[in-house]
């Protein structure tokens, strides 16, 4: 971090009266100086990302979000809170890439007080409604399971927007516009999004040989993936060219029973639970944000985890590995799998990439 920001902190601090005052001081000071120390240290995990640095525009908070979110609507912003972790390619890719976008940076400026807290961290935090916690509690509290995760909070505290996970440039521009133009008030965001210009894509849906397009075949007790997407939806191409198209993927959905669901369509889809409505009905019963989405449930089709962010091979076989293996009954953090199942193939001389080997994939 900012040598700078951390001093500005500090002096803020300073100013405060009274032991407590003190004594927050010095626990955030010496927090912040060793979340710096952690960062620049190296790593000897292969194929993870390199650090990155939080800007120094950020917020320089007291980590009480109670009173960053009054400031924040005092100032006629809104409050962003953003989850990141160390060494996390996803994080990476959204501080060094769609923060470095002037527009995007110029928005944030503009619309949104922000306050960065580490998912794991052990920092002392006042959450929205003023209680005490800390940093991964509040994590936890709030089933943060993917970094970077952006939670969006309107006047009275409440959520007005989450993404959990990276979005490409031009969908958190538009998430922005959907939260300073407080359009969350009136309509979706999955129909506000619908409305923004898109990446040129494919206007045909991708197939893949182990994609139903209905229930017809379902057996009883088999676990459900299920893959909400759309036409001219370039993160959806990725997904397929990425993940479901490669080889070592297949073997993780073989468990499932995995149906594609065009998420405008129209069409009737009987469910297993003997209910019968449109597939568009079923997106919006099931709070469909964004495409692509996983959601993944168990044998008695109760949801367990979903993606909708863009995620590579090792996130998504690592996703269906979780619920398949049951592992979500004993361990509720899936970013704690995911690093066992890392440190577990590295122990067995497997190579491991979060972002993959493939050349036109390891990128976001």
């Amino acid at each position: 971090m900012n040598n700078g920001i951390l001093l500005r902190i500090f002096n803020a601090r300073l100013n405060m009266t009274g032991s407590v005052a003190m004594r927050q001081c010095h626990s955030l000071l010496f927090g912040l100086m060793l979340s710096s120390f952690v960062i620049a240290a190296d790593n000897d995990t292969v194929n993870r990302s390199e650090s990155f640095a939080i800007p120094d525009w950020f917020k320089a908070s007291f980590l009480d979000l109670s009173e960053d979110n009054l400031e924040a609507q005092d100032a006629g912003k809104h409050l962003m809170v953003l989850f990141t972790q160390d060494f996390c390619p996803y994080c990476e890719a959204l501080i060094n890439k769609n923060l470095t976008q002037q527009s995007i940076r110029d928005s944030l400026k503009t619309n949104f007080d922000i306050v960065q807290l580490n998912m794991w961290g052990d920092r002392e935090v006042f959450d929205i409604h003023g209680n005490p916690t800390t940093e991964k509690q509040i994590a936890a509290d709030l089933d943060v399971q993917f970094t970077p995760t952006l939670i969006f909070f309107d006047r009275d505290g409440e959520p007005a927007l989450r993404t959990n996970g990276y979005l490409s440039s031009s969908d958190m521009q538009a998430s922005l516009d959907f939260v300073a133009s407080q359009a969350y008030r009136t309509t979706s965001i999955i129909n506000f999004l619908k409305d923004q210009p898109r990446i040129s894509a494919r206007q045909q849906f991708n197939q893949q040989p182990f994609l139903h397009q209905s229930f017809d075949h379902y057996q009883a007790g088999q676990p459900i993936a299920l893959i909400f997407e759309q036409t001219d939806c370039h993160d959806c191409d990725r997904l397929h060219e990425c993940v479901l198209s490669k080889h070592s993927f297949t073997q993780h959905a073989d468990s499932f029973y995995t149906v594609q669901l065009d998420l405008w369509s129209q069409r009737p889809i009987d469910l297993p639970d003997g209910r019968s409505l449109s597939i568009n009905a079923l997106a919006q019963e099931l709070n469909v944000t964004y495409t692509p989405t996983i959601i993944l449930m168990d044998s008695r089709q109760t949801e367990v985890i979903r993606a909708e962010a863009q995620l590579r091979s090792f996130h998504v076989e690592s996703l269906f590995d979780y619920v398949s293996s049951t592992t979500y009954l004993k361990e509720p953090q899936f970013q704690r799998f995911i690093d066992a199942r890392a440190d577990k193939h590295r122990a067995e001389g497997r190579h491991v990439s979060i972002l993959g080997d493939d050349p036109n994939c390891n990128s976001l």
